[in-house]
């Protein structure tokens, strides 16, 4: 999966967004040493730099890296698979927005996390959960078919409530609450679920040949018309959101 960063940012902040709410739970209070998994462009840990805590922030993608040192400069940031991540520092708090679900190996994802808390950390994450963004993604899938082409390994997890508090049991936290609801989001005016696809699939673009973009396109978005109403159109996600604790 490659990221444009600046279209993230600019076509899709929502995503962080939404996730700001996370910060309202932190029970830790600063200067504690904080990692934000996944951090994308770095917008939440600056805000947490801003607060007075001690902030790294993790990510595997080149582009978002970049604009997130480059927007953010008092932040130090990270390149690293969190999946294989293995750190010397340890961590009063963890925190991770709409970044665990790419990764497929979940398991590895939140031992990892594990190992670099301290015992007690807080681990405070938001992800996509099951049923996320089903309509978009199966119409997708159904038209790059109907188009004669093999469908990419989509790279995701929208797990259920059980089976990702087993995992964080298992990788060695105590879940303290989890819930599961759905978030119709509004797309801005002018866009649509294939614009959505474009930027959050765009792996899957790249498997069909350019001529055949637009008619992808279209056949994306006739395959969601249950998701649009008078004010224009939404994309299904449904979140998973967690507090917990390092045991």
């Amino acid at each position: 999966m490659q990221w444009d960063a600046e279209s993230y940012d600019r076509d899709f902040g929502f995503v962080t967004e939404y996730g700001e709410d996370l910060l309202d739970l932190i029970e830790v209070p600063p200067p504690a040493a904080v990692i934000d998994v996944g951090c994308g462009t770095g917008a939440h840990a600056a805000a947490l730099a801003a607060r007075g805590y001690d902030v790294l922030g993790v990510d595997l993608d080149a582009a978002m890296l970049a604009r997130a040192a480059s927007e953010h400069p008092e932040v130090e940031f990270l390149a690293a698979d969190v999946m294989t991540l293995e750190l010397d520092r340890r961590f009063d708090l963890a925190i991770s927005n709409a970044a665990l679900h790419w990764m497929p190996d979940q398991a590895a994802a939140l031992k990892a996390i594990r190992g670099v808390l301290r015992a007690g950390a807080q681990f405070l994450a938001e992800m996509g959960g099951k049923h996320n963004v089903r309509t978009v993604d199966e119409a997708l899938i159904g038209a790059v078919v109907a188009l004669g082409h093999p469908v990419p390994n989509i790279r995701k997890f929208f797990p259920s409530v059980g089976q990702e508090s087993g995992l964080l049991e298992q990788a060695g936290f105590d879940v303290r609450s989890m819930w599961w609801f759905p978030r119709p989001t509004p797309l801005r005016p002018g866009q649509t679920p294939a614009d959505w696809t474009k930027v959050f699939r765009s792996d899957v673009w790249r498997a069909v040949p350019v001529e055949q973009h637009a008619e992808l396109a279209r056949s994306v978005d006739e395959a969601c018309e249950g998701l649009r109403t008078d004010s224009g159109w939404s994309i299904d996600y449904w979140r998973l959101r967690w507090v917990c604790h390092a045991r």
